[in-house]
């Protein structure tokens, strides 16, 4: 009986684990766009303001952001340096799909990154500007989207792996 009480406590233990560690990946896909909104931003700014070539100022919003931003944009700026590294585009998109794969970002936000890539390095000033201010607004309408449906998500996972648990155990019982 010892063995069957124990048993059910571990397998509750581990989907209410389960459950938590799911919903923390939903917070952490809002977090990581919230953390890509500010970083645009910043390259906004530089390209507003600086008026330098992008690799300098992926450089520059290197030093002032976190990981996995920091390496993408050291990643973007060294390859830009290298003369056989071929067009902007390329580099963006194997850089983002390197480099952020792994962040936590929605595959869709991801997509739509490696997308905004295309437009950017071809364009005069005013037309970058422009795309990274319809790219910022996109973003932020997804942002918006997770977010409304984040409690519900959230309190849905933990719930389910609890019940889950319960419903398990009671069946090896």
């Amino acid at each position: 009986m010892l063995i069957k009480v124990s048993g059910c406590l571990l397998v509750i233990a581990a989907t209410t684990l389960s459950g938590a560690l799911r919903a923390e990946r939903i917070k952490e896909e809002y977090r990581q766009m919230r953390n890509l909104q500010r970083l645009l931003c910043m390259i906004e700014s530089e390209i507003r303001y600086a008026h330098t070539h992008l690799g300098e100022i992926f450089l520059h919003a290197a030093r002032r952001t976190q990981e996995p931003y920091r390496s993408w944009l050291l990643d973007m700026e060294k390859r830009m340096d290298e003369a056989d590294s071929g067009v902007f585009e390329k580099i963006w998109g194997q850089a983002a799909s390197e480099k952020l794969s792994g962040a936590g970002l929605p595959k869709k936000e991801l997509e739509r990154l490696i997308q905004l890539g295309g437009q950017l390095g071809v364009m005069d000033l005013k037309l970058q500007l422009e795309v990274l201010a319809l790219y910022q607004e996109q973003l932020r309408l997804s942002m918006e989207e997770v977010w409304e449906g984040m409690g519900a998500k959230v309190r849905l996972c933990h719930c389910l792996g609890v019940m889950s648990g319960l419903l398990v155990a009671v069946m090896l019982i």
